[in-house]
């Protein structure tokens, strides 16, 4: 994979309110973003960008989607996350893009 000098990622939520809130302070920490409205839509994006993680809102993941991020060469390598409520935004990123 090639080596980003910051990191890219996707933003799934059926919500655009909450993607758009989301990916504006993942923006303001630096990060590339790429938002998507559904799981189809995560799915192109996802495999067309090669994200270094996926931020999936709880009502678009399902098991099949993550199999098939994972199946897809250009997504297998991304982190996953549920955003939740409880996730910290942006401080959760760093622990998880580094992780792998």
């Amino acid at each position: 994979m090639l080596r980003r000098s910051r990191p890219l990622i996707v933003v799934a939520s059926g919500s655009s309110a909450i993607a758009a809130h989301v990916a504006a302070r993942l923006r303001r920490e630096g990060n590339a973003v790429c938002i998507a409205h559904s799981a189809d839509g995560c799915l192109r994006v996802a495999t067309s960008v090669g994200p270094d993680l996926v931020l999936l809102d709880p009502a678009l993941h399902t098991r099949r989607l993550e199999q098939l991020l994972r199946a897809h060469p250009t997504s297998a390598r991304a982190q996953i996350l549920h955003l939740t409520e409880s996730t910290s935004v942006p401080r959760a990123i760093p622990s998880f893009l580094h992780a792998a």
